[in-house]
């Protein structure tokens, strides 16, 4: 792994451009849902809310139910029965 200090410089380039949008996509989890498709969220806080995709930022989803958008992590999230 590469150490960065204040005084080292900061390597530009193309390839580590690359592998650092690379490993950053490895990190993240991978959202099974698009926006537009229709969801059920179950959380203890926000309540149970049937709703569209609306918006998709890291783990997780905004949630458009009745006018107003809900954030869920997306494992708390489930395609309607």
């Amino acid at each position: 792994m590469i150490q960065f200090t204040a005084d080292a410089p900061i390597r530009t380039g193309r390839l580590f451009g690359f592998l650092t949008k690379t490993l950053s996509r490895a990190r993240t989890a991978a959202i099974p849902y698009k926006i537009g498709d229709a969801v059920v969220g179950d959380d203890p806080f926000n309540g149970r809310r049937e709703g569209i995709v609306e918006i998709r930022n890291g783990t997780s989803v905004g949630l458009r139910s009745g006018g107003r958008v809900y954030f869920y992590d997306h494992r708390q999230l489930r395609r309607p029965e």
